[in-house]
């Protein structure tokens, strides 16, 4: 297991997260979870603890709209006075429910990341962008911006995914006339769809396009 710690300014001690084991990570859709799981675990650690005690960090520059006030660590609280029966009572049945809806929160953004790592066309994308949209208030800044972005990402990776395909399911057969044009504008459209489509993808239709070159070149 890994369990990430770091010094938060204004502080003199550690702030540990909860330990992250290997078997409790359900999703693991890169490859890398099988080349290089220690690389994943960590970086998984690392993402959780910083979203918890840091996010602004990871998330990076939040828009007006959407940044939390922060309250102020006090140093030296005043002393804690006793609570009577009544007040206790109270307090745990709060605990109970803060605890009930982080689990529901927990909950509609697993499900949010499934539909992103899953979506296979880009009106599936945009919607699944709406329900993020839609979920603000329940997800909290840090979530809200964390799905926003990752839905965005997967929108524009599934139309350059669908903009190759098409292109390279066009090309005529060799010899027919323009075919060797079509080929070159097939690897063009790669190029310029490499950023967004990512370099595993990438990779697959370069082999895809490099087998069928010395018949078009």
């Amino acid at each position: 297991f890994v369990q990430v710690g770091a010094i938060l300014r204004g502080e003199s001690e550690i702030t540990w997260g909860e330990p992250l084991y290997l078997s409790g990570v359900v999703t693991r859709n890169s490859p890398l979870w099988v080349s290089n799981p220690k690389q994943q675990i960590a970086y998984l650690g690392v993402k959780y603890w910083a979203r918890l005690y840091c996010p602004e960090v990871i998330l990076g520059v939040y828009s007006p709209d959407e940044v939390e006030q922060r309250e102020e660590r006090e140093i030296n609280p005043a002393p804690v006075q006793r609570m009577s029966v009544q007040e206790i009572t109270s307090e745990v049945s709060t605990r109970t429910s803060a605890q009930e809806s982080a689990a529901n929160v927990d909950a509609v953004a697993d499900d949010l990341r499934e539909r992103i790592d899953t979506a296979s066309s880009v009106d599936q994308a945009k919607a699944i962008r709406a329900d993020i949209e839609s979920q603000k208030a329940l997800l909290g800044t840090a979530l809200f911006t964390e799905l926003k972005n990752k839905a965005v990402k997967r929108y524009y990776q599934v139309d350059a995914q669908n903009k190759v395909e098409a292109v390279i399911n066009s090309i005529p057969n060799p010899g027919e006339p323009e075919a060797a044009e079509m080929f070159a504008k097939a690897e063009s459209t790669l190029g310029a769809a490499k950023r967004h489509l990512g370099d595993e993808l990438h990779d697959k239709y370069r082999v895809t396009l490099d087998d069928m070159k010395p018949e078009y070149i």
